[in-house]
């Protein structure tokens, strides 16, 4: 170990990269079968238009209808890509995809790769499919912990990850919003499954996103596979991995999405078979963080960054504000904006993840500082229980296991403006990640969204402020006030201890 840390110090990237500028394709009705559904669903003088994705199996299955349904380009650009039965059902369905001409551009971030780096190069020596890595660690990569070391002189650097979640297809469908790739997002997993949100998108704003994806693929910082491995596969080579890794059967996944989701919806593939998807109208603009934002000031990040955007736009509420962040840390700017809002007369609802929910409980223990701060501005504060039906069976309304996690991530000002992408309302995403997302004026997307959020309250611990000695307290799910619990739920002595020794021992800005 000691040896491989004083590699660290010297492991590089390479300096000189081949990496061919590409574009975006926006296929013609006449080119694509994408294009003239997305043509068709388009609500009469609406210039964009979307659909909410509440249920993990329905976001998967609409991925793999976009991908299955591609003739011309398939950009796709994912955080996590894992190399489960989820992701490998994307993977099969993307070399099909390109096995039959379309191009394929797979932009991946290279902090979950480990372990699937044999399939990646495999697919990327295919014809018509390219791979990109984005911010890459440069040595020792056959296991993460010597990825790690081999790049501790490069930790600055390596801090900072693409957070994006998006899939453009054909130039003319694009799926974005908070879910990787993996079993968990999807509902998958028999032991914890993530309460999530994505939205399909047609109109005016898939272009906007396909130039956002543009300006990621073609950065200094997104590196094509052979150039971070040193490895280039022969076409024979690539086929005998792909039958060993990728096999047939990979493809096929049985999700038997159940017939209507919480908004009374069917499955994506079975609307697209149709002809017309079920879309709602609006006026919206895709927003993202910049691919340079590690090598941005402190000034701009204040002012520049997405998360800057989003308490802008937050500020401006007038009556009602909802808010969903997994990982809530507010900051100092954060409260500020929040008792701004409050001295406005504005309704503030929040909802985040319980200690037993959250999948980061150093990110917990960074909210909890500030959440009777939060109580006393007035925000009805609700946090997500692992076990979200305790009296109903043990099953989530969104599917998957009994053990929830919060992961959407969304906002709903004045029952018109819908926010929804990658973004969390912590100190990681507002200086560290890119971000990707879209500002959606919708009225009707903003009534669903919002019944969506009533779903997740619904399995959610309601946090009380006892105004008269300022101790909070939990009522649990689908019971009455006079049920609350002076404890917080699932806080062991030992969690308590946790908290007590780390988090002093992390900076604020790195929840």
């Amino acid at each position: 170990m000691l040896a491989l840390a004083l590699l660290g110090a010297c492991g590089t990237l390479p300096g000189q990269v081949d990496r061919p500028v590409s574009h975006g394709i926006q296929a013609a009705p006449a080119q694509s079968r994408l294009a003239r559904v997305a043509e068709a669903s388009l609500p009469q003088g609406a210039p964009s238009a979307f659909r909410l994705l509440p249920f993990g199996v329905h976001a998967l299955d609409a991925r793999l209808a976009l991908i299955e349904g591609a003739s011309r380009s398939i950009d796709l650009q994912v955080y996590i890509m894992a190399n489960d039965a989820s992701g490998r059902a994307v993977f099969a369905a993307l070399r099909d995809a390109a096995a039959r001409g379309v191009r394929v551009r797979l932009l991946l971030d290279d902090l979950s790769t480990t372990g699937a780096e044999e399939l990646i190069e495999a697919l990327a020596a295919l014809p018509n499919f390219e791979i990109r890595l984005f911010n890459p660690f440069c040595c020792l990569r056959d296991s993460f912990a010597g990825r790690l070391l081999s790049s501790l002189g490069d930790a600055r650097r390596l801090n900072h990850r693409m957070h994006n979640k998006l899939l453009v297809a054909d130039g003319a469908l694009a799926i974005f919003g908070g879910r990787n790739i993996a079993d968990e997002y999807f509902g998958l997993d028999p032991r914890a499954n993530f309460i999530d949100l994505d939205a399909i998108a047609a109109g005016r704003v898939v272009p906007q996103f396909g130039d956002i994806f543009d300006r990621y693929w073609n950065s200094e910082d997104a590196f094509p596979v052979a150039a971070v491995t040193g490895r280039r596969i022969a076409g024979a080579q690539a086929e005998a991995t792909l039958a060993r890794l990728l096999p047939a059967h990979a493809a096929r996944i049985d999700l038997g999405p159940p017939e209507t989701d919480l908004l009374g919806r069917g499955p994506v593939g079975t609307e697209l078979a149709a002809g017309r998807l079920s879309l709602l109208p609006a006026v919206a603009y895709a927003v993202a963080d910049r691919p340079t934002k590690r090598q941005e000031t402190p000034e701009d990040l204040e002012f520049g960054s997405l998360r800057a955007g989003a308490e802008a736009n937050m500020l401006g509420t007038r009556s009602d504000l909802v808010v969903v962040s997994p990982y809530l840390v507010p900051g100092r700017r954060g409260m500020a904006m929040l008792q701004s809002l409050q001295l406005k007369g504005v309704d503030m609802t929040v909802v985040t993840n319980s200690l037993t929910a959250t999948d980061a409980p150093l990110v917990y223990f960074g909210y909890a500082r500030y959440r009777v701060g939060i109580a006393k501005a007035g925000v009805r504060l609700y946090e997500i229980s692992a076990d979200p039906r305790p009296s109903g069976g043990g099953k989530s309304v969104f599917g998957g296991s009994s053990r929830g996690r919060l992961h959407a991530k969304l906002v709903v000002i004045d029952h018109q403006t819908l926010l929804l992408g990658s973004l969390n309302l912590d100190p990681r995403s507002a200086r560290e990640n890119t971000e990707v997302g879209a500002a959606i004026d919708s009225p009707a997307l903003a009534q669903e969204a919002l019944r969506i959020i009533d779903a997740m309250k619904a399995e959610a611990y309601r946090v009380r402020l006892d105004a008269a000695d300022g101790m909070l307290s939990w009522v649990p799910p689908s019971e009455d006030d006079d049920q609350a619990l002076d404890e917080e739920p699932g806080v062991s002595p030992l969690n308590a201890l946790e908290r007590l020794l780390l988090r002093p021992l992390v900076p604020e800005d790195q929840l």
